[in-house]
């Protein structure tokens, strides 16, 4: 039930990012951020067998869970600042989804990202962080293989999308999809979409 609750709300995000490219152009510029700087950052780091490693670790939700607590983060601070690093550095080496990835290897991953992203979806001079925050919830949707038993996937990510909590993303889940989600998912996962079936 929890995973077909979850794949419907995918389908109905997919279909939502069928018309609306300049997100999915987003979604794709960080993806390829990821895949393509990260990763050379990571292989001058930790050298080839280091990152092969690294990747045969990384396999379990470490990626989904970066991008989800990133997410939380720029929801949090709301903007693009120093303060950032830090706090998803503590995140991610206290995460379980870290799976025994040295907690240098992990901050190095962490500033990776935070130097790929912003290059890849360049921030207004404002630093404000919402052209970030929604593809950044969007592709940690859609690369989580189980968002329905990842927590920071599901809180983060699903929920301010699947609840519409901002006009960009107001039709992106159907209301059926919702109440499907609100009854599959743990209570304190989804609060935003519970207290949107009741708006």
């Amino acid at each position: 039930m929890k995973e077909a609750a979850v794949d419907t709300s995918i389908a109905d995000l997919i279909d939502w990012l069928a018309d609306t490219t300049r997100i999915t152009d987003l979604v794709q510029a960080i993806g390829n951020a990821l895949t393509q700087d990260v990763m050379e950052a990571l292989q001058g780091e930790l050298g080839t067998v280091g990152l092969d490693t690294f990747k045969k670790t990384s396999v379990n939700h470490f990626w989904c869970e970066l991008l989800a607590s990133l997410a939380c983060t720029l929801d949090t601070f709301r903007s693009w600042n120093d303060r950032i690093a830090e706090h998803l550095s503590l995140v991610m080496v206290a995460s379980d989804c870290r799976n025994h990835i040295a907690d240098e290897t992990v901050k190095f991953a962490v500033r990776a990202v935070l130097t790929a992203i912003p290059m890849a979806v360049p921030l207004p001079v404002t630093g404000k962080v919402e052209d970030l925050l929604w593809p950044t919830r969007t592709l940690a949707i859609l690369m989580c293989k189980a968002p329905e038993r990842h927590e920071a996937v599901s809180r983060c990510c699903l929920d301010p999308i699947a609840a519409g909590t901002d006009k960009l993303v107001k039709a992106a889940i159907a209301k059926t999809t919702k109440e499907r989600l609100v009854q599959a998912l743990p209570l304190d996962w989804l609060p935003a979409t519970r207290a949107s079936l009741f708006d």
